[in-house]
């Protein structure tokens, strides 16, 4: 994965969030979320809200923020909640998180797909605590609010795609094969076709060299296609 594929479609996804907060929850952010740190995917806060995706790529659109920030997001947090007061409103801004992504990533999807072709994105999930993530790249950049900071995510396995990759170069190289068969074909063809229709002194070929490259023109006749190539 090149650095500005990674930081482009981080910055385009981050964009989406800071759109889909403003519009859903009336929540402006501080920092357009222009800086893009990329590093193997390792969320460092407890809540990961996130969308996989497939294709010839996949990956993962997340979202990663403290349990209290996304309570606030959600206008369920209130000064000196308990822990299992907390958990108890999940339900509840779970939900907005769910929603949220739902929108950043759908907005996301079409950018994604002028880069990698068509993708499917799954329902969104979220968890709570820990999480063991994939050693995979990724780009994150920090939304910052009145309610706390959001990471955005952008998590891009190009592991699908080398199959893409190898099959398109497989293609372009049998096309330039086909080109020079066409070109070779042509050549000795009309130096059998002048040989055969010549015998000066100056221009002789044998026959047995003749023979032996309209053995050649033939086989590539047959291989091919008797309609890609005229008789001799």
């Amino acid at each position: 994965m090149d650095r500005e594929t990674m930081c482009g479609q981080t910055i385009r996804f981050t964009e989406n969030v800071r759109d889909s907060l403003r519009d859903m929850l009336g929540v402006e952010t501080a920092q357009g979320g222009d800086a893009v740190v990329e590093r193997t995917f390792d969320p460092r806060r407890k809540v990961v809200a996130m969308i996989h995706f497939t294709g010839s790529i996949q990956g993962d659109c997340v979202l990663n923020l403290e349990e209290d920030v996304a309570a606030r997001l959600a206008g369920a947090w209130r000064e000196g909640m308990l822990p299992d007061e907390l958990r108890n409103c999940r339900a509840d801004f779970g939900g907005m998180l769910k929603e949220l992504l739902n929108t950043a990533a759908g907005k996301a999807l079409p950018s994604l797909e002028e880069g990698f072709g068509r993708l499917t994105f799954h329902p969104p999930m979220v968890v709570y605590g820990e999480i063991d993530a994939p050693s995979v790249p990724a780009g994150t950049s920090t939304l910052r609010t009145s309610a706390g900071e959001v990471d955005c995510t952008l998590v891009l396995d190009m592991a699908g795609d080398d199959n893409e990759r190898v099959l398109r170069q497989a293609i372009a190289d049998l096309e330039k094969a086909r080109k020079e068969v066409a070109t070779c074909y042509k050549v000795l063809s009309e130096i059998v076709r002048q040989s055969r229709s010549s015998r000066s002194p100056t221009n002789v070929v044998s026959d047995e060299l003749i023979g032996e490259a309209m053995a050649v023109l033939g086989d590539v006749r047959e291989s091919v296609g008797e309609g890609t190539f005229p008789p001799l």
